[in-house]
């Protein structure tokens, strides 16, 4: 662990210039704040006061209540993770929206392995290395009173964890484990992730999830084996894991038969079978 990339405070200016130096020329704010309770909730709120004219990075040090899919929390000691959630105005809605979460998922991990860091994705929207979850993505929907639509993605990735501390026992991991202290500063990756996010969305909005699909494929763990999908504690579907389809669906083979599975509430477990 670099204790001084983790104790460095989170600053717009850095951040802002991370996402210039990544490719983003277009007008994005970032701000940066000490604790809120979900950067989401956030920007969810000034969303649906009113879509914002232009794309906005929200970072925070600590979340108080911090969140997944399936109102899961995401635990995470101060400055000892990646937290910040993007709002990306819409021109409309798309076509496909579930599969947003894909793409970012897809520019995330390219971005992370661009840093030298391997991971996979699971589907719908865990990024993980080694077998062990590394980051969560939620994106979400806000609509204004005028009917205007805004995309708001969350993204929590760990950057040092100490499970006692924080009372995990399921396999997580962290960034420090897979990158060089000198490449874990807080500021520049949110500022490269976050670049990477904004390209991906603005390449959704005009494209869909088309040519998001190979790239996702490549990187999709557990291709190839059999998997049980679980709805909460029910299980829904098993199979052989395919692949995922032009809209972003699961496709699972059982008996000879193909099936897609929808991106929603749903999880994804190696079966014991």
């Amino acid at each position: 662990m670099n204790s001084v990339a983790l104790d460095a405070p989170l600053r717009a200016a850095p951040i802002e210039h991370a996402l210039v130096e990544a490719g983003w020329d277009t007008h994005c704010a970032a701000e940066v704040i000490a604790e809120t309770g979900s950067t989401n909730e956030d920007l969810i709120a000034r969303a649906r006061a009113a879509r914002p004219a232009h794309p906005i990075v929200r970072a925070a040090d600590f979340q108080q209540h911090g969140r997944g899919r399936q109102g899961r929390t995401w635990q995470a000691a101060p400055r000892q993770a990646i937290l910040f959630s993007i709002a990306y105005p819409l021109a409309a809605l798309p076509d496909q929206l579930p599969a947003i979460t894909l793409c970012c998922s897809v520019a995330i991990a390219e971005c992370l392995a661009a840093q030298g860091a391997t991971v996979q994705l699971k589907w719908p929207n865990d990024i993980r290395a080694g077998g062990r979850k590394l980051a969560g993505i939620l994106s979400e929907l806000a609509v204004d009173a005028n009917g205007r639509y805004t995309l708001v993605v969350g993204i929590g990735l760990n950057l040092h964890v100490d499970r006692a501390a924080l009372g995990i026992e399921q396999p997580v991991a962290a960034l420090d484990e897979l990158l060089p202290p000198n490449q874990l500063d807080r500021n520049i990756l949110i500022g490269r992730i976050a670049a990477a996010v904004l390209a991906a969305a603005q390449q959704f909005q005009s494209e869909g999830f088309v040519p998001f699909r190979p790239r996702f494929n490549a990187l999709l763990e557990a291709r190839g084996r059999v998997v049980d999908i679980f709805d909460g504690d029910r299980c829904v579907a098993s199979g052989r894991l395919v692949e995922v389809d032009d809209d972003g669906r699961l496709m699972l083979e059982s008996g000879g038969i193909v099936r897609g599975i929808s991106v929603g509430d749903v999880s994804l477990r190696t079966s014991d079978r």
